[in-house]
């Protein structure tokens, strides 16, 4: 039987070359495996977090330099004919020898490396990885081969390597080196199973497994043996024969009616273990594969049309509109990444109304924890290969790498029912157009033959059910004007205002979002400026956008006005970001079925910065993750200036009609002025728009509307908590808001406590800021808009319930109001320009 061994959990690294400090250099330190160089020493106290101030640019010495990690790889027992060091993981040029003596050179992050160690089968060895600067390899690669035209890092299509570790516009440049998966020992005999395919669907009612198999012999008892594979699942099981010399097997089993694999909010997410055992003739086991699969129908429908070709996903017959996230790494250092962490990300995707992650491009192949935490949640997982934002050579040896790469990839994935779809590449069709590359290339490669040959036939290959995309965004051709809204999938990226996404009628996008600071317990834990400004040298520090802040200040300034100061400016720039990302997640729901999804830019963040987030790295949700949450949810209704004229629209994203009743009242300077009660029948997967009869005339800048639905009924998971829009006649800083009144209430609750928000005055995105009382909190609910007499309860995760007193509650509290300075001299848009030219550049 096939036996595993994992190594030491601690090695022993120390420099080999390069601009190492003194105190560093020469030195021996315990390195974790899975890790990195930067944990290690950062574990060690031997270098400050990166995180910290402009410690990114102090520490790039790490990438600049060699490293060694050393290990005692254990004698095996036994008599095994084979034995095999295997690295799931090694970031990223390294060269492996055992005692010594040189055995491989590995070149790839993103596979699997497998090292013949014979010599364990008689005593212990020492075992060495000399790991090459990821910034010289690269640097070699690209003066051997020519510079290509990249967003970001001029290094990155140079190494199979994460691309945003040499930063990005959300990242810090951080490229290090390390073993960040485990190393294990394997040793067996006769024969193993090498790679395990199931290729699961349906036939009526029934579960179909069709299964492809790729067994590795020995040549001294096992290439001429008659072997055979046992396959269970749901009770079913069949024996597929493999006979002598044979290293590839197909069969197939059919599974009676089994409960059915649907992503959340559709069903439950059924999953049903498949074991595949590989047997001698004497009917010992040689090698166990188990996996949980899925029985389901997933349809990626891209259908012309009189207005373009659609785009979206049907499951067991079922459309789906998309509400996802796109994915990116979730530290700087991804074998810092714990499967409970997963856990956690995955758990906040469910709970902000998510059924897609897109695992983006420019990052990795994410770890068995995560595909199988998706598969129990019912989260779809859009896939990307790992290429993103710039021109990839295709000499060798890269695309030797690239289909080894996606070879183990595919067959590692293949298996979790929650993958939907492989995408070929993030922006690089588009930017082949959208930036000359025909001319700036010169005849260069660029990638093209890994998007339009190698990689879609790797799929047709080895997982044939499932759908490839040549890119993200694409028209659905290869040259077919790729980022065009009326056909297939857009990236929309909107240069101003967030009111331009009403120009623009998408069949379904996969990037667009909008930028904001993070928790202020997040941003002041890591930034100790003396006087902290929206480009103070801390601040331009966490911003890697380029115009980013300028452009929050640009929108700012339009909707809210000239803050007063610091405080003031990081409320409204995160109240933004929440207007911004719903009202556009909003308009493209109103637009359901003719536009099928929306994929926002994005989840998570890798470290503490001005981004695109919905969560910080510290684990904290920002404003913009209620505002979302809410937009997600699958009915709601949307109110919208069309035309001039305030508009009303019912979105119902379920698969069952929906009898809405809705309320609709208009506010005039705080005070309640008219209402009407609508009714409105809204079939499955549509929106419509809700006539407001004597409503419908135009608001003035002193004007609103609120549009109520006082339940949405069952399917939105049991949550009967009022679904409400809000429509200003103006903007925020047009609209007379009076100073807010309400009261404050507090009570103890099990494992924190429940704070109770009273109106006595209209109150807007009432937000309570958490993090401000306890850094370590979580409110359940908020960026709530009450009418006067309306309650919101709120219930806070706590460790210092004794925190919450109502004056910490008041000060905690924010609500949507115009900016307050009235000299536009001070901290105006003028003088934040002026800081950010007197800002250190880095």
């Amino acid at each position: 039987m096939l036996t595993r061994i994992t190594t030491e959990p601690l090695w022993l690294l120390r420099s080999l070359s390069g601009p190492v400090p003194e105190g560093i250099s020469g030195r021996t330190f315990d390195a974790p495996v899975p890790g990195d160089v930067h944990m290690a020493l950062r574990d060690a106290g031997a270098i400050p977090d990166p995180f910290d101030d402009d410690n990114e640019h102090r520490l790039s010495w790490i990438g600049r330099s060699d490293w060694e990690y050393r290990t005692t790889l254990p004698r095996v027992g036994g008599t095994p004919e084979r034995i095999d060091v295997v690295f799931h993981g090694v970031d990223t040029h390294a060269t492996v020898a055992i005692d010594g003596a040189e055995r491989a050179r590995l070149t790839n992050m993103h596979r699997t490396w497998r090292v013949p160690a014979p010599e364990l089968a008689a005593a212990s060895a020492e075992l060495c990885v000399a790991l090459r600067s990821p910034v010289a390899a690269a640097e070699a690669e690209r003066d051997r081969l020519g510079a290509r035209w990249t967003v970001f890092s001029s290094l990155s299509p140079f190494i199979r390597k994460n691309a945003c570790a040499f930063g990005w516009d959300w990242g810090p440049s951080l490229p290090g080196s390390g073993i960040w998966r485990e190393v294990e020992v394997e040793a067996w005999s006769t024969a193993r199973l090498s790679a395990v395919r199931p290729t699961v669907g349906l036939l009526g009612a029934d579960g179909v497994v069709s299964l492809d198999i790729e067994l590795e012999r020995t040549e001294r008892t096992g290439r001429d043996a008659d072997l055979g594979v046992l396959v269970e699942v749901g009770g079913a099981r069949t024996w597929i024969p493999a006979p002598a010399r044979a290293e590839r097997l197909r069969g197939e089993l059919v599974v009676r009616r089994p409960e059915l694999w649907w992503p959340t909010g559709m069903g439950r997410a059924a999953l049903h273990e498949l074991t595949v055992t590989l047997v001698d003739t004497h009917g010992t086991a040689l090698d166990v594969w188990t996996q949980h699969i899925g029985f389901r129908d997933l349809v990626v429908e891209q259908v012309p049309d009189g207005e373009g070709r659609g785009f979206g996903l049907t499951v067991n017959g079922i459309p789906l509109f998309v509400r996802g996230f796109n994915w990116i790494p979730d530290d700087t250092s991804p074998a810092r990444v714990t499967a409970s962490d997963i856990r956690r990300r995955i758990a906040e995707t469910l709970d902000l109304g998510a059924n897609l992650l897109r695992v983006w491009g420019g990052g990795v192949f994410e770890s068995d924890d995560f595909y199988r935490a998706c598969d129990e949640a019912g989260i779809l997982v859009w896939q990307d290969f790992l290429f993103a934002c710039a021109a990839y050579p295709e000499e060798e040896p890269f695309t030797t790498e690239v289909e080894a790469e996606a070879r183990e990839n595919i067959t590692r994935l293949m298996s979790h029912p929650s993958l939907a779809l492989w995408n070929g590449n993030n922006e690089n069709l588009w930017f082949w157009f959208l930036h000359d590359w025909e001319h700036k290339l010169d005849g260069a490669t660029w990638g093209e033959g890994f998007y339009i040959d190698l990689l879609p036939r790797l799929v047709a290959e080895l997982d044939p059910a499932r759908a490839y995309l040549v890119g993200s965004p694409s028209s659905g051709g290869r040259w077919d004007e790729p980022n065009d809204p009326s056909r297939g999938i857009v990236h929309w990226w909107i240069p101003d205002d967030y009111r331009a996404y009403d120009d623009v009628r998408p069949r379904f996008v996969s990037e667009f979002g909008f930028q904001g600071p993070p928790a202020r317990a997040t941003f002041d834990a890591v930034v100790h400026d003396a006087s902290p400004a929206p480009f103070s040298p801390g601040s331009v520090q966490r911003q890697k956008a380029e115009g980013g802040t300028e452009r929050i200040n640009d929108v700012l300034d339009a909707h809210f006005g000239v803050p007063h100061d610091f405080d003031e400016w990081y409320w409204l720039a995160q109240l933004d970001q929440a207007r911004a990302v719903r009202y556009g997640i909003e308009r493209f729901r109103t637009l359901e079925p003719f536009c099928r999804g929306t994929i926002v830019w994005q989840l998570n963040d890798c470290w503490p910065a001005l981004s695109w987030s919905m969560i910080d790295v510290a684990d904290r949700y920002k404003p913009v993750a209620y505002a979302v949450r809410e937009a997600y949810r699958p009915r709601i209704v949307v109110l919208r200036h069309e035309d001039g004229s305030p508009t009303l629209f019912a979105c119902n994203s379920t698969a069952e009609p929906w009898d809405a009743t809705i309320d609709a009242q208009r506010w005039t300077r705080g005070c309640h002025a008219a209402g009407v009660t609508l009714h409105a029948h809204v079939p499955a997967h549509t929106a419509i728009e809700v006539p407001l009869g004597a409503l419908a005339t135009g608001l003035a800048g002193d004007e609103l509307l609120v549009a109520t639905v006082g339940t949405t009924d069952a399917t939105d998971a049991g949550d009967a908590r009022p679904v409400r829009s809000v429509l200003l006649g103006g903007t925020d800083r047009e609209y007379p808001d009076s100073a807010p009144r309400f009261d404050v209430q507090t009570t103890p609750a099990p494992d924190g406590v429940v704070v109770r928000l009273t109106a006595d005055t209209l109150l807007r995105d009432a937000t309570l800021l958490v993090d401000r009382i306890d850094p370590d909190a979580h409110v359940d609910r908020t960026l709530e808009t009450l009418l006067p007499g309306e309650s919101a309860d709120w219930h806070v995760r706590t460790t210092l319930p004794a925190s919450f007193t109502v004056e910490a509650v008041r000060a905690a509290l924010h609500t949507a109001r115009a900016a307050t300075a009235r000299d536009d001299a001070y901290r105006g848009l003028a003088q934040l320009e002026a800081e950010k030219q007197a800002a250190p550049t880095g």
